[in-house]
């Protein structure tokens, strides 16, 4: 019988040599409207408050060396952050209704281009996890406090092959999946000059709010209560027996 179980070890490289050489933040191009986005209790649920962190990998390319990348991203970045402007935005809590919301006051994006001295094949295998590979990923900013840290921070890691990786540490109070693929393929849109977005964004999400007072419309059997005794005395094994016969 065959399994899909693969034994993995990890490569005898864990040290990436990452060394950062710039750090900045990234502002949206124009002019953004500060507002508050009511946040529901699906996003609000404990478990769900954490960051959600991607790697993306890129082979070498004589045509877009990882510098180009860089520069196009925080380019794309800028104008993707007019629509989108819930990124640049910080977690705050509403004295109301006591609950955390988005603070869209254009505040920024993080931004993070590094260098690694290795290659993009000494690594090891980019499809399987690989602690080392958090050396990509930038969680928070030195030089910002705890209650100013970006929702959003970008890496731009280049290797000395000509490759580089993109990471990406988003809150998931801003994205499902759903929404964090259309986020990337606006983001690729304005990469361009003149280029209109891949997807017009939604962002309110009141349609999500629980209605006031509740009105559970839906029958949830796994909430029924059960009347059964616990004090019963439970037959014994010869007794079970007995009357199963």
């Amino acid at each position: 019988m065959e399994t899909l179980y693969q034994e993995y070890h990890y490569p005898a490289i864990q040290d990436l040599k990452v060394t950062i050489q710039d750090s900045t933040l990234v502002f949206p191009s124009q002019e953004t409207d500060k507002k508050s986005i009511f946040l529901s209790n699906l996003d609000l649920d404990l478990p769900l408050n954490f960051n959600v962190e991607t790697v993306h990998f890129f082979s070498p390319d004589m045509d877009f060396p990882p510098q180009l990348a860089a520069n196009k991203l925080k380019f794309a970045l800028e104008k993707v952050l007019v629509t989108h402007d819930f990124l640049v935005g910080r977690l705050k809590l509403n004295s109301k209704t006591g609950q955390l919301e988005i603070d869209c006051n254009a505040s920024s994006v993080g931004f993070v281009v590094a260098t690694s001295l290795l290659a993009l094949d000494e690594i090891g295998d980019s499809d399987y996890p690989n602690p080392a590979f958090r050396q990509l990923i930038v969680q928070s900013l030195e030089n910002l406090g705890p209650n100013d840290q970006p929702l959003c921070i970008f890496q731009v890691t280049s290797f000395k092959c000509g490759g580089f990786a993109m990471s990406i540490s988003t809150n998931h109070v801003l994205f499902d999946g759903m929404g964090f693929v259309i986020f990337l393929r606006n983001l690729a849109s304005q990469a361009f000059d003149d280029k209109p977005l891949a997807i017009v964004p939604f962002k309110d999400r009141c349609l999500l709010a629980a209605r006031s007072p509740s009105r559970v419309t839906f029958t949830h059997p796994e909430l029924h209560k059960l009347d059964i005794p616990i004090d019963v005395e439970r037959p014994s094994s010869q007794n079970l027996q007995t009357k199963l016969q």
